[in-house]
């Protein structure tokens, strides 16, 4: 499948990131320095203890986003953070991209040391790098994204996510594309409602492709989340975790908000 679009234009940028950060510190430095470290939350467990009456909610560090522009950039990581936590969430993400989405490494590092739940690196992974870079910040999962990857780099970014005890969320946007995660190994799978080369949301899209999941894989479903009433649908199709960012972070109390969705699904 080709890549165009934003994606296209994220891709070329999240080249020239990773070869810089190589330059400043070489792979096999960094490979060094994190493989001995241990690992912190499970986050495929997580995901697994969620069910129609407990509904899993991924909450989201997400300062901007390309379609939405600025969100909320005076976000406090760790405060927002340990609200989630208090308020019933089962997971974190944090998204690192910087130039859209105003996110950074140090803010998933934050997060990681704010809370004792699973931590998502959130960003456009294409370099084995990056997943090393999740890994030293303290992150419990990366996110795969099946249209900027081929096969072969998407089994070994799951290989090599699951010997540093990150099992990965790989996300998918189409029927089409749950193919190459269940060849690839996949376990949980994010299906994201957002065409990444529009940017356009289709809230039906999670819904008509966890009908189709094999049972044994977990769905979680993303973007266009924003009332209690998408989650019950979701748990109608089938679907007990969704991963949640700009409706939490707009709401005046975001632990209340998590609480609500958590309560009502």
């Amino acid at each position: 499948m080709k890549i165009s679009g934003f994606l296209k234009t994220i891709q070329e940028i999240k080249q020239q990131e990773v070869e810089q950060h190589r330059r400043n510190f070489p792979l096999a430095a960094l490979r060094r320095k994190v493989e001995q470290l241990p690992g912190r939350a499970d986050f495929f467990a997580a995901m697994t203890k969620s069910c129609p009456s407990d509904v899993g909610i991924i909450a989201e560090i997400k300062k901007a986003s390309p379609s939405k522009g600025d969100i909320r950039l005076d976000l406090d990581t760790r405060s927002f953070v340990a609200a989630f936590t208090d308020a019933g969430a089962r997971a974190v993400s944090v998204l690192t991209e910087s130039k859209y989405f105003k996110g950074s490494l140090a803010d998933l590092a934050t997060a990681c040391t704010a809370t004792d739940l699973p931590v998502l690196r959130k960003d456009f992974i294409i370099h084995e790098y990056q997943i090393y870079e999740a890994k030293q910040a303290g992150a419990s999962s990366v996110l795969l994204i099946t249209t900027l990857l081929s096969s072969c780099q998407q089994a070994e970014y799951t290989s090599l996510a699951r010997e540093l005890h990150m099992e990965p969320l790989v996300e998918i946007a189409s029927e089409w594309e749950m193919e190459q995660a269940l060849v690839t190994g996949a376990k949980v799978v994010g299906i994201n409602n957002r065409n990444l080369a529009t940017l356009e949301v289709d809230t039906a899209a999670a819904g008509r492709i966890a009908a189709v999941l094999p049972k044994d894989i977990l769905p979680v479903a993303a973007s266009g989340i924003v009332c209690r009433r998408d989650v019950t649908d979701g748990v109608n199709a089938g679907i007990y975790n969704f991963l949640v960012g700009e409706s939490i972070v707009r709401a005046k109390n975001p632990g209340a908000f998590i609480r609500s969705l958590i309560q009502d699904a």
